[in-house]
């Protein structure tokens, strides 16, 4: 688990970025940041609790999980749910821009 941690370390790096640079630019703050920042939440927060019960139910039903495989699963869901976050908000904020370009055009 900790390999798959190492090998998303990247990508959680880069969607924090884009997470930090647009909470603090202008687009967040009006509706369509907003809505941009809701749909990103709602694809990326259930990851968590679905993780956890996936790991869960493998843990008290198919095998015992040793202490030290459970707290690096649940910090590879916690990388997974901000990597998932960043990376929506980028997917969105590029439709939002392909969506502008779209009505200047017209």
């Amino acid at each position: 688990m900790l390999i798959i941690g190492v090998l998303l370390l990247p990508f959680f790096v880069y969607a924090l970025i884009v997470q930090f640079k647009y909470s603090r630019s202008e687009n967040s703050k009006n509706e369509k940041g907003k809505m941009v920042l809701a749909k990103s939440a709602k694809h990326a927060l259930p990851v968590f609790p679905y993780g956890w019960l996936a790991l869960e139910i493998y843990h008290r039903m198919i095998a015992n999980v040793p202490y030290d495989t459970y707290r690096d699963t649940i910090w590879v869901l916690i990388l997974l749910v901000f990597t998932i976050y960043g990376l929506s908000i980028r997917h969105y904020t590029r439709e939002q821009a392909f969506q502008n370009q779209v009505e200047c055009s017209k």
